[in-house]
């Protein structure tokens, strides 16, 4: 009769998948190799790869007794990637969530809804990016309903001068009438924005702020150079407060 193994040596659960090396599991879920330990084993097995539960002792999630037999647990690296991935998420934070909007044609975003009542929010920095969103949007609602009224509701600190050129040019040249809100601050740039809406239609609640001031620019290189720069300041100064005065 044959000696039975040792039960004195820890056991160790192995949870690796299906290499080439083993036979194929035939569709079959594989389930984790239960043993005693071999001295020839040159990776260390760990006992579990499920994420931590809370707190940090073991004996809230994985016991290191299993049928009366020790556990050889290499805590590191069961958590090691999961604590990891935890602190990369917290430090990318989580993205702005966008309330829905139940409707007889299905869940629709917010920016959705209010687009659809031909509004339009502005309440960040303008740059090429954001003059480009809203120049699409200002077009579009002006082909859906040309007599229909389209409001810009702002928030906005400032941005390129050309951006907000381009944004006021649009809000000019297509037929709807654009009317414009301050909300909060209407800065710089923004308060061309704001001065860009139609006649009667510009309005600024009691604790905005609006400010604007002269086009800021550095100017370097050769003589022609820094003229030629100078003149294109104070082309843009004329351009910016035109509207404004």
């Amino acid at each position: 009769m044959a000696a039975s193994p040792s039960l004195s040596a820890p056991l160790r659960i192995s949870l690796s998948p299906c290499s080439s090396s083993t036979p194929p599991c035939h569709g079959q879920s594989c389930s984790p190799s239960v043993g005693i330990p071999r001295r020839n084993l040159g990776t260390k097995l760990v006992a579990s790869a499920l994420p931590r539960p809370y707190g940090d002792s073991l004996s809230n999630g994985i016991s290191k007794n299993a049928f009366g037999l020790p556990l050889d647990i290499d805590e590191q690296a069961i958590y090691g990637s999961s604590l990891r991935s935890a602190e990369d998420d917290g430090k990318k934070g989580n993205p702005p969530i966008m309330p829905a909007v139940i409707t007889p044609g299905g869940a629709l975003d917010l920016l959705s809804v209010l687009f659809r009542n031909r509004i339009i929010f502005i309440g960040q920095p303008v740059n090429s990016r954001v003059a480009q969103r809203v120049i699409s949007q200002l077009v579009t609602l002006a082909t859906i309903d040309e007599k229909a009224d389209i409001m810009v509701y702002l928030n906005c600190p400032g941005g390129s001068t050309y951006s907000v050129l381009a944004i006021y040019d649009c809000m000019s040249w297509i037929k709807p009438k654009v009317g414009t809100v301050c909300f909060g601050v209407a800065a710089s740039q923004g308060a061309l924005l704001l001065a860009g809406g139609e006649k009667g239609m510009r309005y600024a609640m009691p604790n905005s702020r609006i400010m604007i001031h002269q086009p800021q620019s550095g100017c370097g290189g050769h003589v022609e150079d820094v003229r030629r720069q100078v003149n294109e300041a104070v082309q843009s100064r004329h351009v910016t407060f035109s509207p404004c005065l």
